[in-house]
């Protein structure tokens, strides 16, 4: 059984009686497949029929609903009106001044409780906390309901507010316990945002009378259905049946109104109304299953039935023909048997003529097998044999073929394994030799930040990430004197080591020439007479015709004077002090090194405090990502927007986030070089006055907690603060400044928020000064932390997260201001306590 020769003759022989098997059922199949064909089609034409029967039933099922359902809708909507009506009279009082504020709601609540209209449903009255201000019932009046749910866990009332807030009103069902009854039932309501008062207003009504009137025109469908197809057949012994979801048979000539969950198949075990509603997802392919026949046949299962069973959704209704097949039979068995008989007499024939062949084929196939064992064992060698030799003469067929294929291999292998070894060396040695150079070509770049730790005039960071071992993007910063900072950018037209090769003599180029002909008199020179003679320098013997696109600048980092030039790179982006961002203009000049004699414009331009100037090259605009589009300088323009306000690290990392971000999955194709420097002169870190205070004034808009956050690090970074101590303090002044503009202003106008922070005794102290309404937070606190629950209170959180990170609060109102005077003590452990004003 293991030798080629025997697989081969039952191979063929399996072919062979495989293909006689196949013959003989699918003459069998297209004899029972023709009497069949009209039973099956009569049993899909009535399953159509009778589904679009139950179908158009349906249709006049749903639109009698609907309309029940509308009018629901319009009543609720009427009662909800006259409430609101009446809520508004009491408004007008407190407009008119016939009433406070505070009795106008009371009166105006308490009115609403009373109110009763259909089968003693009710309004009620929510604040925009979910708090439930209005309810007849006393075990909901009163109580925070956010995160009330009905009997099916719906959110309803979060659900509810949500929906009000974006439309103004809105309608819901949920499941819900009529007022005075212990039942659920489902319940429809329409909810109202009274906007002057910011009250959610509803009602509700419960709608089981609709479902009441649809079950009862339900039944008059089935009834209809009964009569019209109860006693229809499908050919001669088939039938029609319906069942729903429940397992219960709705219409069966014989299992008609019978509960079908425990009726199993005697044959199978299975239950036979799960078989059913499996078979229903593929209506088209009927079910067989064995059955038995009634009457004659009541208890004899041995008849293969085919049942059609298609699935209607919204009433959960499977409908089914059912159509027996044993009578279609006979005629095919009689074909079968004579074609057996037949096919056994040329199955024998056959064995003989194949044993022949099969012997004849296999002796080469023997010696093949015997050479390649051979092969394998001394190592792939060339051992070509004698009887391999005569075989690849003698034989003409495919196996002399293949004995002259594996003398060839023999000798094909030898050389390949041999150059395969000496291809793989040379790889291993160019990996090692690109990896030195990697590191040589990193190395020449700075990239040690801070850049400059003793000057506080500028900050400066930058960042590469070369699409090969090696590439041709780099940067530059030094210092040329004391106070002219030299800052370069560029990118080589190439990629590889000969790019990086171009890189190292442009940047030593670049160093050189500024260091000479900047020195002693010439610190003035124009920038453009500095790449007029390293373009020189490029240019000679520059055989491959490489280039690059640089940016150059001079800073002068006492004045704020930038003196630069652009030879065919991106142009930089000027992030000003304001926040705006705009681009420093175009080429003046092509790369360096592509052609000679090259006059470059020479630009100036003044820097203010806080300026910044951020620097890349067309790697980052023209990264892809798997959908093929660019990063473009629109994308770039965005995120530079949303980290306007950041340090120069922070800029540098968050648009290498970004880049990389959006070419997630896709190979890096260029360089990606960015390099960001900030200007900020004589005024380093913090603006200070005389006494070691520090200012900030700031909007009533969260768009300000960033700033109000730079400026405290760039305070505590002068100061060199504990880490531990600037996030708890971090924290403290994200929770008053976003509590000031949550609560302290009622109107929509602009407000100044005044916050000092200084060093005075071994402490650090804030004060905060606001316009906004009276609000001493030392007394707050302790009503907060007195209540069992600080979640009903607004902002009760987050004053208690205040508590435990600081030492000393104390409030006090001054000229129509809250001031507010934080301590903190980096050496105490926490020990809150208030101060009153004397």
């Amino acid at each position: 059984m293991n030798t080629f020769k025997t697989k081969m003759l039952f191979l063929i022989l399996g072919i062979l009686v495989i293909t006689t098997v196949i013959f003989l059922v699918l003459t069998q199949n297209e004899v029972e497949k023709a009497m069949l064909n009209s039973s099956h089609k009569t049993a899909r034409d009535i399953l159509h029929l009778v589904k679009l029967n139950v179908e158009s039933e349906y249709k006049s099922l749903l639109f009698h609903k609907e309309y029940a359902l509308g009018r629901y809708k319009e009543q609720l909507q009427n009662v909800v009106g006259i409430v609101v009506s009446h809520i508004d009279s009491y408004y007008e009082m407190f407009e008119k001044g016939i009433l406070s504020e505070e009795d106008a709601k009371r009166f105006a609540l308490k009115s609403v409780e009373q109110f009763r209209f259909g089968n003693n449903d009710y309004f009620y009255i929510y604040d925009l906390t979910l708090y439930a201000i209005s309810h007849p019932d006393p075990n909901v009046l009163g109580t925070d309901m956010t995160n009330f749910t009905d009997i099916k866990g719906k959110y309803v009332l979060q659900v509810i507010k949500e929906m009000i807030l974006e439309d103004g009103e809105t309608y819901n069902s949920f499941w819900y316990i009529r007022l005075g009854e212990d039942a659920p039932a489902e319940k429809l309501t329409y909810s109202f945002l009274y906007k002057k008062w910011n009250w959610i207003i509803g009602t509700g009504l419960y709608i089981d009378d609709i479902e009441s009137d649809a079950k009862e025109k339900l039944n008059e469908i089935v009834e209809e259905l009964k009569d019209t197809f109860s006693k229809i057949t499908v050919g001669e012994t088939g039938y029609f049946f319906m069942f729903n979801g429940d397992k219960y048979m709705i219409i069966h000539p014989f299992l008609g109104g019978s509960d079908l969950s425990n009726m199993k198949n005697p044959v199978t075990g299975n239950y036979h109304i799960d078989d059913l509603i499996i078979a229903s997802n593929n209506p088209e392919i009927p079910l067989s299953y064995v059955w038995n026949k009634p009457p004659e046949y009541e208890n004899e299962y041995k008849f293969w039935k085919e049942a059609y069973i298609d699935y209607f959704p919204p009433l959960d209704w499977y409908i089914a023909t059912s159509v027996y097949r044993d009578e279609m039979r006979l005629p095919a068995k009689i074909i079968i048997r004579r074609q057996i008989i037949i096919a056994g007499l040329i199955l024998l024939i056959s064995i003989v003529i194949i044993f022949i062949l099969v012997k004849r084929f296999t002796k080469p196939l023997g010696q093949l097998t015997e050479h390649a064992r051979q092969l394998a064992s001394t190592d792939f060698s060339p051992i070509a044999t004698k009887s391999l030799e005569r075989l690849s003469e003698k034989s003409k067929d495919e196996m002399g073929k293949l004995a002259k294929a594996f003398i060839y291999m023999e000798n094909t292998l030898r050389v390949y394994i041999k150059n395969l070894k000496e291809t793989t060396a040379a790889n291993e040695r160019i990996n090692s030799e690109l990896h030195i150079a990697h590191d040589i070509q990193m190395g020449m770049i700075p990239q040690s930040f801070p850049a400059f730790p003793d000057r506080n005039e500028i900050d400066i960071y930058a960042s590469i990430e070369p699409a090969k071992e090696v590439g041709g993007d780099f940067y530059d910063y030094f210092f040329i004197d004391e106070y002219n900072l030299c800052f370069i950018i560029g990118d080589v037209s190439d990629k590889g080591v000969p790019a990086s090769l171009f890189m190292a003599r442009s940047k030593s180029l670049l160093q050189s020439t500024t260091s000479l002909m900047t020195k002693d008199h010439n610190k003035d020179l124009p920038v453009g007479e500095i790449l007029f003679r390293v373009n020189e320098e490029l240019y000679r013997d520059n055989d491959l015709c490489m280039f690059v696109t640089i940016f150059y600048g001079i800073l002068n980092v006492k004045s704020g004077e930038l003196r630069y030039s652009i030879c065919g790179h991106n142009p930089p982006y000027l992030i000003s002090d304001k926040g705006s961002i705009s681009s420093l203009g175009k080429s003046d000049g092509p790369p360096l090194g592509i052609k000679r004699n090259i006059r470059y414009k020479s630009h100036t331009l003044k820097l203010k405090p806080e300026d910044c100037i951020f620097l890349y090259t067309d790697g980052v605009t023209e990264a892809m990502n798997s959908k093929g589009e660019e990063f473009t300088e629109e994308r770039l323009i965005k995120y530079l927007d949303s980290l306007k306000g950041a340090f120069t690290e922070e800029i540098i990392n968050g648009i290498m986030k970004n880049v990389n971000k959006f070419a997630s999955g896709v190979q890096q194709s260029d360089d990606i070089t960015v390099l960001a420097i900030r200007f900020y002169g004589k005024n380093r870190n913090v603006k200070v006055s005389d006494n070691g205070q520090t200012k900030v004034t700031l909007k009533n808009d969260l768009n300000e907690l960033e700033r109000l956050k730079n400026k405290f690090k760039e305070f505590t970074e002068y100061n060199i603060i504990d880490d531990n101590i600037v996030f708890d303090l971090t924290l403290v002044l994200e929770e008053i400044f976003i509590n000031i503009i949550s609560y302290a202003y009622e109107d929509k106008k602009e407000h100044q928020i005044n916050i000092s922070f200084f060093l005075e005794n071994d402490s650090i102290i804030f004060e905060i000064n606001d316009d906004g309404k009276p609000f001493d937070p030392t007394k707050y606190i302790e009503t907060v932390l007195d209540k069992e629950s600080e979640d009903k209170e607004i902002g009760g959180r987050g004053l208690k997260l205040v508590k435990s990170l600081i030492d000393s609060m104390k409030y006090y109102r001054k000229n129509n201001m809250n001031v507010l005077i934080i301590k903190k003590y980096p050496e105490r452990k926490f020990n809150f306590f208030m101060e009153e004003e004397k």
